[in-house]
């Protein structure tokens, strides 16, 4: 159904005056809120036709109606064809750039996370990137007692993580410190999946070339790669839950407790972030759009953050459909880039 411009503006003002009240918009509300040059009638009869188009719908017995997924996404589509639209944004630039240089890149995720729920009343979601892939400035390996090592990795974009494992052979600091002065020396700026890699292929060769390492201390090594390696699941920091639960659009009981459920598989929030890892600018996901949160009627709005051209990670926001799209778009947009910066000038 093509949309003449007067129903345009009418499916408009219905999806603003929804996202503001919670309540459904009947034609007489609309014509006291917008002056569209006539009366009820006739703007109940372009509603009308809005809901057969599949763009309104009314609940139950309501004379009013409100916006369906397909309503909002011709909404926020037509968002996005302003071409000033995540320019002309200078109030909420300044919001995102409310985020400071943090020593510890990982501090400044957190911020974020707390920043864009304050920001959108809203849940705020951001990924760190999997040490796995990210490639390492520093490496140290901490024996806490026998057979437990801790291994502090740190990432050329700053991101610091610790990981404890057990071996089945306890080992020395001595040589703990050995293999992190070797490391560090010879494979700075691999991945810890490229130095495991490389480590298969060349363990003879190091072993003839450095004999202070023990077969025992090359084969630790080479074991806590994989250790590494295969337990980075990925960081999550995730804030505003409360928010939304205290939104109508979730006083349902069943509907809450379904969220409140999806929102606590880190694992799940996780891959849902990082499938938009690599898509340019803003995303936006409209309920069924995204299968982890279309049953619970939220949207997300996501973005990707970078160091470089070396993309690291995702950062986004999850409310009701209900969602104010027209600041919730480029504050993410304005956060994702603020990030990026922050990274950059890191050292």
């Amino acid at each position: 159904m093509k949309l003449d411009e007067r129903s345009k503006k009418v499916l408009k003002a219905v999806i603003l005056s929804y996202i503001k009240t919670a309540l459904p918009i009947g034609s007489r509300s609309i014509t006291e809120r917008f002056d569209f040059g006539v009366g009820p009638a006739t703007i109940r009869n372009i509603m009308a036709d809005l809901e057969e188009g599949g763009f309104l719908t009314h609940p139950h017995t309501s004379a009013g109606r409100i916006p369906t997924e397909k309503g909002y996404r011709f909404y926020v589509d037509s968002l996005f064809e302003e071409e000033t639209f995540l320019e002309n944004q200078g109030q909420i630039r300044l919001e995102a750039e409310k985020l400071v240089q943090r020593e510890d890149a990982s501090l400044l995720l957190q911020d974020t996370s707390r920043l864009l729920s304050d920001l959108t009343h809203y849940m705020a979601i951001v990924t760190a990137p999997k040490i796995g892939s990210a490639r390492i400035q520093h490496i140290e390996f901490i024996r806490l007692r026998a057979n437990c090592i801790m291994a502090i990795t740190v990432s050329e974009a700053g991101f610091v993580q610790n990981k404890f494992f057990d071996m089945s052979k306890d080992i020395s600091q001595k040589s703990l410190n050995d293999i992190s002065d070797y490391l560090n020396n010879f494979y700075q700026g691999m991945t810890l999946q490229g130095i495991r890699e490389k480590l298969k292929t060349q363990i003879e060769k190091i072993e003839d070339l450095y004999d202070h390492l023990q077969t025992e201390a090359l084969e630790f090594t080479k074991h806590a790669m994989g250790e590494l390696v295969g337990a980075d699941a990925g960081e999550l920091y995730a804030d505003g839950t409360t928010h939304i639960f205290d939104l109508p659009d979730f006083s349902d009981l069943k509907m809450m407790k379904g969220l409140l459920e999806a929102v606590k598989e880190k694992k799940a929030m996780i891959q849902l972030l990082d499938k938009y890892i690599g898509s340019e600018g803003v995303q936006v996901f409209i309920g069924s759009e995204n299968r982890f949160l279309g049953n619970h009627g939220c949207s997300l709005v996501v973005s990707q953050y970078k160091r470089g051209d070396r993309i690291l990670g995702a950062l986004g926001v999850i409310g009701p459909t209900r969602m104010d799209y027209s600041r919730v778009i480029p504050l993410v947009d304005s956060a994702a880039k603020q990030v990026s910066r922050l990274l950059e000038d890191l050292s």
